[in-house]
């Protein structure tokens, strides 16, 4: 991997380990001021970066032992513009406090993520999730 894919993708794994920890100031740093996602969970349109942010936020650290994988890391730049994908891996426990209970989430999702380089550092500025279907295989 080159520097600046490896720049990136430490930018993709820090935004992971912020979200799971619940680094909130570190977590939205990394993400662009006019970031968006589109997420395969509901709600399904266009969520701005508030909305986003506190979505992705509450699912990273509502899930217990939270685990996750990325493969086939690709990224394409384009001066200060960068576009990368991946398919990530991930499994935790989703925990119902009330009823004393939990299920296990996991699966894998197709991931497309535009970056901007701001002031030397890429940021987040917008992501698209997919899952993939039960039995998808990379080969």
């Amino acid at each position: 991997m080159n520097k600046t894919a490896e720049e990136i993708y430490q930018t993709v794994v820090k935004s992971f380990e912020a979200g799971k920890q619940g680094l909130s100031d570190d977590f939205n740093d990394l993400h662009s001021a006019r970031y968006t996602r589109y997420s395969d969970l509901p709600p399904y349109h266009l969520q701005e970066r508030d909305e986003a942010l506190q979505l992705k936020t509450s699912l990273l650290t509502q899930l217990v032992d939270f685990e996750y994988n990325i493969e086939n890391f690709r990224v394409i730049t384009v001066q200060d513009t960068a576009v990368a994908f991946f398919i990530l891996h991930y499994r935790g426990m989703a925990v119902n406090d009330y009823a004393f209970e939990g299920k296990v989430v996991e699966g894998s999702a197709r991931c497309t993520l535009v970056l901007e380089r701001i002031g030397g550092s890429w940021k987040i500025l917008h992501e698209h999730l997919s899952r993939t279907p039960e039995g998808f295989s990379l080969y």
